[in-house]
């Protein structure tokens, strides 16, 4: 959990380096829980976004990075600063993250959603095929 928060980036790369040698050396897995996309993108295969302690989009790290489809995962994208291009602000989530004995109905992102609608409200959706990630999130329902 958070195994790099708090370290300064050389430290962080080596902590990153010796996972990912482990990894290699004894033919395993990590499951790997941080906020921080930048190490994701670093050492992960497959990505699980979660928001509110549900799963709001799965898929290879690649995918999530490029090309995130859930207006949370795009909301960390987008708060990313980039090298490659100049960006006027940063992304920034508005609101606050609900109490864990206060998630509202529907989509627990609803209320900080700037593409919420009606549906959202009233209905958690499952993980919907958004190729190549799953995303949960009705803007991806056909039925909409």
């Amino acid at each position: 959990d958070e195994p790099t928060t708090a370290l300064d980036v050389s430290i962080q790369a080596q902590i990153i380096a010796l996972l990912k040698r482990l990894c290699k050396e004894h033919d395993t897995a990590v499951i790997l829980i941080t906020h921080d996309m930048g190490v994701i993108a670093e050492i992960s295969d497959r990505v699980a976004v979660m928001y509110a302690g549900r799963l709001v989009e799965v898929g290879e790290v690649r995918d999530v990075v490029k090309n995130p489809k859930h207006p949370y995962s795009q909301g960390l994208m987008g708060s990313i600063p980039s090298l490659h291009h100049k960006v006027e602000a940063l992304t920034q989530i508005e609101g606050a993250m609900p109490r864990l004995t206060e998630i509202p109905g529907g989509c627990a992102f609803h209320p900080r959603c700037p593409s919420s609608f009606d549906r959202c409200r009233s209905q958690r959706p499952d993980l919907l095929n958004t190729k190549p990630t799953k995303a949960a999130c009705w803007l991806y329902d056909s039925e909409d």
